[in-house]
């Protein structure tokens, strides 16, 4: 099933739309409760944009929403549920492909030194590939990513992350690339 370009990009518009109107609605809730303690203020979001690349005829990019709790001071476990988007364009009459893959899975962080991190991230994702007959075929796949990353605070509670990771998965390391890299955008993290 192909979907048009532009159908995507609105989409993808619509996601970020809505993840930023929701964060600045509560964001100014928040701001007279910083020094409060308890349960919601060990909760922590964001979202990721990763693996952004152009090769081959083909352009891909990561978002992934990601959640979770402080578990100690220096340890955060969570979620995550990854949606992948894949335009291949091939030339002549042959079709092009918009293809949408997703997956979820857990992770845990542990900082090192100063904002300086460990990340353990296990995923099911359900990627396309093409078949012995040429149609686009889904199956899933098991990743484990080791990988560290390094955590750029702000002012408030907002940061950004840097992180990138190696899958250590032997029968997906062969199938797919085996770096992973991320820009996220997190709260409370």
């Amino acid at each position: 099933m192909t979907i048009k370009l532009n159908v995507s990009i609105k989409t993808l518009f619509i996601y970020l739309l809505f993840f930023f109107l929701i964060n600045s609605i509560t964001a100014q809730s928040r701001q007279n409760n910083k020094n409060e303690k308890g349960f919601k203020n060990r909760l922590w979001y964001g979202v990721n944009l990763g693996n952004i690349g152009l090769s081959n005829n083909q352009f891909y990019i990561n978002l992934s929403f990601m959640g979770g709790m402080k578990i100690m001071k220096n340890w955060n476990a969570g979620a995550i549920i990854h949606t992948n988007y894949t335009y291949l364009w091939q030339a002549g009459n042959f079709p092009s492909y918009n293809i949408f893959d997703f997956g979820f899975g857990g992770l845990t962080t542990v900082n090192i030194f100063r904002n300086y991190f460990v990340q353990l991230e296990a995923d099911r994702m359900y990627l396309s590939k093409f078949g012995y007959e040429g149609d686009l075929i889904r199956n899933p796949y098991l990743f484990t990513y080791l990988g560290g990353g390094y955590q750029y605070d702000s002012s408030g509670k907002w940061s950004t992350i840097i992180t990138l990771l190696y899958n250590l998965n032997p029968d997906t390391n062969q199938l797919f690339f085996p770096l992973n890299y991320r820009v996220a955008f997190v709260y409370n993290f």
